[in-house]
């Protein structure tokens, strides 16, 4: 219990030390906003004022915009100013060091959003065209085999195919781009004609498949059905076999 406590209050400690440096990183743009030359707390006010004699239309029209703003700027130049109210060496020891902190995290945090967003792209739309190719999949299956369920329909071996489709049409789409300087222009006939090669690749064994399986199936329950019906019966004298001829055999 008391490890688990002091693991609780170590996360929490992080947690508030991490959110304290960010929230200052993020009110004082260099630290010489933080600790004026002068000693004396710059306040920064965010107010709207109205020129006299300005139209009462367009001020009334204004009015929900700056109210919000007022209410944003407020907030930022009230925290702002607690922070510049207190003491020098409190600024210095404490609120200094949590500036740098938050500082540094939001710099590596724009950074690594910057980085992320071409990979975020690529696997956006990977997703995006397999779900485009699971959807004319299962729209295609569910008219041919009405019978089936939508997870006889994507099954691994169909969900094997779609990823494969989706993965290749994506690698297609990246190599063409680098190496074929006017892609840009046909980019939507390969992409669609790939689309097209890729469902078919996914539909046709599919339907090949359930469509033998389901002759295999016919063909099993005919022998069943000409095969005649044998009863056994055991008793003290011994085993004996009825053989019952099938009707329609």
């Amino acid at each position: 219990m008391k490890k688990t406590a002091k693991k609780a209050a170590l996360t929490t400690a992080i947690a508030l030390l991490t959110a304290a440096s960010v929230v200052t990183g993020s009110l004082f743009e260099s630290p010489a906003a933080l600790l004026p030359d002068d000693g004396a707390p710059s306040v920064v006010y965010n107010v709207t004022t109205g020129l006299d004699g300005a139209d009462d239309d367009d001020a009334g029209m204004q009015d929900d915009e700056s109210e919000e703003t007022r209410r944003r700027g407020g907030v930022r130049a009230a925290l702002r100013q607690r922070i510049l109210q207190l003491p020098l060496i409190v600024r210095l020891l404490v609120v200094l060091p949590l500036w740098a902190l938050g500082s540094v995290l939001l710099a590596a945090g724009g950074a690594a959003w910057t980085l992320a967003q071409p990979v975020l792209g690529k696997i956006a739309g990977f997703a995006l065209m397999l779900a485009l190719l699971a959807g004319c999949f299962l729209i295609g299956a569910k008219a041919a085999f009405p019978d089936l369920p939508v997870k006889k329909l994507l099954n691994r071996r169909s969900l094997v195919a779609l990823l494969l489709g989706a993965s290749g049409l994506s690698v297609l789409d990246a190599v063409l781009v680098a190496v074929w300087g006017e892609y840009e222009a046909a980019k939507a006939i390969v992409l669609s004609a790939g689309f097209f090669v890729a469902l078919c690749s996914a539909s046709i064994p599919f339907a090949l498949h359930e469509q033998k399986r389901r002759l295999a199936s016919a063909r099993e329950a005919a022998e069943r059905q000409k095969k005649p019906e044998k009863l056994t019966f055991t008793d003290a004298a011994g085993t004996f076999t009825v053989t019952i001829p099938n009707p329609g055999a």
